[in-house]
Parts: C-alpha cells; structure tokens; sequence
C-alpha cells in the first residue's frame, strides 16, 4: 500500500504483492491456528489489493489504446 498510495509506484506495488502473497501461500501450511486465522485475513486484503491494481492498471491501459 505505501508504495502504491504514497510513492505512487503502482508496478513496485503490483510486483511487492505478488511476491508476498506467493511466499505466504508457500508458508501457510507451517503456522499454528491462530497465526493461520490472521494470516488468512491479511492474505484476502493482499489479493483484493492486487484483483483492484490490475484492473486499475487493465483500464488504464485501454484507455491508453483509445
């Protein structure tokens, strides 16, 4: 969020997500209960952040193309 938000680098923010969220799925299964619980949680947000980036970056895209 900070980068996308505040330095306005929407790709670093794009590519900074995808990483984290790989390497969370990746570790996931290694965790207690209720790490799992919050983790789960910050993981959905971490996914709608992404499904919104690029479907902002896809508009602006095709705006582009007009």
């Amino acid at each position: 969020m900070f980068h996308y938000e505040v330095m306005n680098d929407q790709k670093k923010a794009y590519e900074l997500g995808e990483v984290a969220l790989s390497e969370a799925l990746e570790k996931i299964d290694d965790v207690d209960e209720e790490t799992f619980r919050d983790a789960k949680s910050i993981i959905e947000l971490l996914k709608e952040n992404l499904t919104l980036w690029r479907e902002e970056e896809d508009n602006d895209n095709a705006i582009d193309d007009l």
